[in-house]
């Protein structure tokens, strides 16, 4: 009898403790983030992606992945999946959400450099951008610049419109034909010629006066500044020194290391054209052309 009456009496405290005025809705955990982005590349050599929620002064990792030509989600064993990565822990409090690209060879679990959006939570959501200060810092709406056509590195003034610089005339007393911001770690710019046919890179710079990182396709004696000579080494298919009549010249940002480096990431800023006749000692423009990454992410 005193077991029954112990048994009503809990079951009224319950009932009284819970009338509507006190009802406290318990927040379930979030360990998942649901990603909505625009413009994210196909990666390439094994790079990956990665999903990183900060909270307090720890970043928490998803699972990597890659993104399919189509615009779906690909796991490192190149399947589909959903477009929702997990964590292992409760992200609820977290601040910032960002994604990177992973080295293949990179196997901590810490972020790498070279993020390519982020964003603050509000609320449950990240409005991911470029442009925040975690990752490129800016979005590229309002740069501008020029290149000029000379092959300065063989001394032959026979092929003076086969090369590309991102230089202002006159030759006697070059300049630099670009002022972009500089970019954090974990890229730099690159400069490209589409010829129809081929796309060739004149290779990646951080700097605006000084000589790129790589000379592919150029003699040793070059100017300090970013560009290419486009007179040996040339790619199956492409005959040198180049015919640039008529080609278009884009700057990118690309991830240092770089996934593929003979091919455009994908953020273009800068685009211009070389005219059907080109001269040379000829300031042509380049405009911004911005292909920026953005989307949201939300936590669940």
């Amino acid at each position: 009898m005193r077991r029954v009456l112990f048994s009503a009496l809990m079951g009224m405290m319950l009932f009284t403790g819970c009338d509507s005025g006190d009802v406290v809705e318990r927040e379930v955990a979030k360990v998942q983030v649901r990603l909505e982005v625009e413009n994210l590349p196909v990666l390439q050599e094994g790079f990956r992606y990665q999903v990183w929620a900060r909270v307090g002064f720890q970043n928490f990792g998803s699972e990597r992945f890659n993104r399919a030509e189509n615009g779906g989600y690909l796991n490192d064993s190149g399947q589909f999946v959903q477009n929702s990565f997990v964590f292992e822990v409760d992200i609820a409090d977290a601040s910032v959400v960002f994604l990177t690209i992973e080295d293949k060879r990179d196997s901590d679990d810490q972020p790498s450099g070279t993020v390519v959006a982020a964003g603050d939570v509000q609320g449950s959501v990240a409005t991911l951008s470029m442009s925040h200060p975690m990752a490129i810092g800016s979005l590229f709406a309002s740069e501008s610049g020029q290149f000029m056509l000379m092959t300065p590195s063989d001394g032959d003034n026979g092929n003076e419109t086969s090369g590309v610089w991102f230089a202002t005339p006159p030759r006697s007393n070059l300049a630099p034909g670009l002022s972009l911001p500089t970019l954090p770690d974990g890229w730099a710019y690159q400069g490209w010629v589409d010829i129809g046919d081929a796309v060739l890179t004149t290779g990646a710079f951080r700097a605006m006066d000084d000589h790129d990182l790589e000379r592919p396709h150029s003699l040793p004696d070059t100017p300090p500044f970013p560009g290419e000579d486009f007179i040996e080494n040339a790619p199956e298919g492409v005959t040198f020194p180049a015919d640039l009549a008529g080609a278009t010249v884009w700057i990118t940002i690309e991830p240092q290391p770089d996934d593929n480096s003979t091919q455009p990431y994908g953020i273009k800023v800068l685009s211009g054209s070389i005219p059907a006749s080109p001269a040379t000692d000829t300031a042509y423009p380049l405009s911004a052309d911005v292909q920026g990454i953005s989307g949201t992410a939300t936590l669940f």
